[in-house]
């Protein structure tokens, strides 16, 4: 099971939590003359491969905490948030992902600045889909490093739109022992495995699966069809609710038949602060608030042997 460290980071929010434009600049540039202009970029390459002890001193107080991944919200005016990441056997930051505030920068500005300072290694495409699978537009994936050759690099850094800036060193990062793979599970599976399970027999199962996050159990996933990531939250040593987090390819009218050929009652409900759809999902022995790629399980009794 493939339980990469980005998608990690790009999930836990979700989890814990019930396209970019590039028409303006900050206004923040410097420039040589005859050379085209560099924008002054809030810059976090020198934290990759800086000590834990030093990091820390650095950013004492971070906004939340997921292990040995640091969350740090306003660090600079045009920052959303900073993700630090650090090897628990090297004790040396490895990665760090910079969330830029909506049109802090313009695009070809951060890469002018990027290009200035390190080598260009190339750009890609990614397209961008809608609920139903349909390509809707692309987005650019820029991708640089301290030396001409990626593969020899100890920094990499990836510029996705003019939002989300990646650091990183490969050379660094955690090995992730093999275990059991997840990527099969499908929902219901999911459900039935690990409601009111006990938690050591769910550790002797699937050992180093799943990872203690601020009082919920969780594991993320890249290649299952319908699951991203399942969350376990335990009371006196059993799972009483399970976080579902679905494949992101999937819509809401996916989810809704999958659940209807499940035998539940799938009832629409209103919809959130956001306008997404919200759904309550009512089967023989659980019930499931689901809402935006995320159902929340709880046990409503009976049918569980």
């Amino acid at each position: 099971m493939k339980q990469t460290k980005y998608l990690f980071l790009m999930l836990v929010a979700v989890l814990f939590a019930a396209c970019s434009s590039d028409d303006n600049d900050n206004g923040n540039s410097n420039k040589g003359e005859g050379e085209k202009t560099v924008i002054a970029f809030d810059d976090f390459s020198s934290l990759i491969n800086m000590s834990y002890s030093a990091m820390i001193k650095q950013y004492p107080n971070p906004s939340m905490q997921f292990g040995d991944f640091y969350i740090y919200e306003d660090v600079k005016p045009n920052v959303e948030t900073l993700t630090i990441s650090v090897n628990p056997e090297l004790q040396t930051v490895y990665m760090v992902m910079e969330k830029l505030k909506e049109n802090a920068y313009k695009e070809a500005d951060i890469d002018a600045y990027f290009k200035s300072k390190f080598k260009f290694i190339r750009v890609e495409k990614q397209d961008e889909y809608d609920d139903d699978g349909n390509v809707v537009g692309s987005t650019n994936r820029y991708t640089y490093a301290n030396t001409a050759k990626e593969e020899d690099a100890t920094l990499v850094i990836t510029l996705t739109g003019n939002d989300l800036v990646t650091y990183s060193n490969p050379k660094n990062e955690p090995v992730i022992p093999d275990g059991p793979t997840l990527d099969d599970m499908t929902p219901a599976e999911a459900v039935n495995a690990f409601m009111l399970a006990d938690q050591e027999e769910v550790d002797e199962e699937y050992p180093g699966v799943f990872s203690d996050m601020a009082g919920m159990y969780a594991c993320f996933m890249a290649d299952n069809p319908w699951l991203a990531g399942i969350a376990l939250v335990e009371e006196e040593g059993i799972y009483t609710t399970i976080v579902l987090l679905y494949n992101e390819d999937l819509g809401d009218d996916d989810v809704v038949d999958y659940y209807t050929e499940q035998g539940y009652t799938c009832t629409k409900t209103g919809t959130n602060d956001d306008g997404d759809d919200e759904y309550t999902f009512t089967g023989e022995w659980n019930t499931i608030s689901y809402c935006a790629g995320r159902g929340e399980v709880t046990y409503t009794g009976e049918a569980l042997d």
